[in-house]
């Protein structure tokens, strides 16, 4: 029985692609909370 070799080239696209989501999220959660800290009044 053959073993499976796994493409070297899908594996660096699937983390290239967990590495723009995670950034995304991180991204977008400072945004949200800044924002949110800014306009809820936290600051007076």
């Amino acid at each position: 029985m053959k073993r499976i070799k796994l493409n070297q080239e899908s594996e660096e696209v699937g983390k290239t692609y967990k590495i723009i989501a995670i950034s995304l999220t991180v991204v977008l959660n400072i945004i949200i909370f800044t924002w949110f800290f800014l306009i809820s009044g936290l600051t007076k």
